[in-house]
């Protein structure tokens, strides 16, 4: 009895001592243990923060680079002189083409797609109504060349000149519809004055560049009203009126003048005055036709003044000079022109443009 008593205390001496054992332990070693557990936690967290922060990081850096990568891209843009599509061209068409509306673009489109824009004159309505007004030349194309005009690179057309009334103004709002129809904005032109006058602004690339197209010849006949449908004239309080508001928003201003004598290799007085109150307005680059023959490339107040880029697509077979045209590359970087340069377009026996 005495044995099984004293092994009986033994054993709950023991368990006692590992009881105080594990309670001394505890509070020795438990807040030191949890001490460490909190900062594992803390260490973590901080972890998954630098993580969070390098990926932000990251995030902002790829951003910014993307951005200014965008930014830094060049932007090239093409002007060509006047796309008269009606009379001997139209003929070849018939004759050659088998209704494919491509045909007469077969040498230059490939070429044109390489440029994020192109501009050009609309030599003459494009529609199947109005009535014949036969002026000495008066011109209507087939409206299956719109479609075409805008796949091989035309966002823009100028509308703004002496042949967009040959068939009335049937046959030139007929034109505007078409052409707005098939995605290309219509530039000097429109249902009244204000849509006439007013820029068009076309976003490339990130940059806003603005169009505005006038006309030497019109006034009083078909040059747009408040209230009637026609085209931008050359009246100067206009000009740079509108020029001055596209300034305002637009980040290049391109001033396009049907304007000059025809078949004139130089600029005469007219030309260079409009040319200098469009500048003098805020353009950054004015472009010009109707004389049908290339004319010289000058700069006014740093600001490049093509003032005839001549027939893009024409068929005025009988001489050299009006058998071939030019096609202005201007160059934008950091939304400023940068560059320009005039390259040669020439016409084959079929009126075909190729870029040279």
């Amino acid at each position: 009895m005495e044995r099984g008593f004293v092994k009986k205390l033994s054993e709950m001496i023991l368990e006692g001592f590992v009881l105080a054992l594990v309670i001394f332990l505890g509070t020795q070693i438990g807040p030191a243990v949890l001490t460490i557990w909190g900062n594992i936690n803390q260490i973590n967290a901080s972890i998954a923060k630098t993580k969070n922060l390098e990926k932000m990081i990251a995030t902002v850096v790829m951003s910014r680079d993307l951005t200014e990568l965008k930014n830094s891209e060049e932007t090239t843009l093409a002007f060509v002189g006047d796309i008269m599509l009606d009379r001997g061209v139209y003929s070849k068409f018939v004759k050659n083409a088998n209704g494919d509306y491509n045909f007469p673009f077969a040498n230059i489109k490939n070429d044109l797609a390489k440029y994020d824009l192109v501009f050009g004159n609309l030599e003459g309505p494009m529609s199947d109504k109005g009535t014949d007004f036969h002026n000495l030349y008066s011109f209507r194309m087939d409206p299956s060349f719109a479609p075409v005009l805008r796949d091989i690179g035309f966002k823009v057309l100028s509308v703004a000149n002496n042949h967009i009334y040959n068939w009335g103004r049937l046959a030139m709002e007929d034109t505007f519809t078409r052409l707005k129809e098939n995605k290309i904005v219509v530039s000097g032109g429109g249902m009244n004055e204000e849509e006439a006058y007013n820029a068009d602004v076309v976003d490339v690339n990130g940059t806003k560049v603005a169009f505005l197209s006038f006309s030497q010849f019109g006034l009083g006949e078909y040059s747009a009203t408040a209230s009637s449908s026609g085209v931008a004239v050359t009246d100067q309080g206009k000009v740079e009126k509108y020029v001055r508001e596209a300034r305002v928003f637009a980040d290049v201003v391109v001033v396009s003048y049907h304007f000059g004598e025809e078949y004139q290799k130089a600029p005469n007085t007219f030309q260079k005055k409009w040319a200098k109150i469009a500048v003098d307005a805020g353009a950054d680059l004015v472009v010009g036709g109707h004389p049908h023959v290339v004319e010289s490339v000058e700069q006014y107040k740093n600001v490049y003044i093509a003032y005839s880029l001549g027939n893009f697509i024409f068929d005025q077979y009988f001489s050299s000079d009006t058998m071939a045209g030019g096609l202005l590359e201007v160059k934008i970087k950091d939304k400023k022109i940068t560059s320009v340069n005039l390259r040669k377009v020439q016409m084959n026996a079929e009126y075909q443009p190729e870029l040279l």
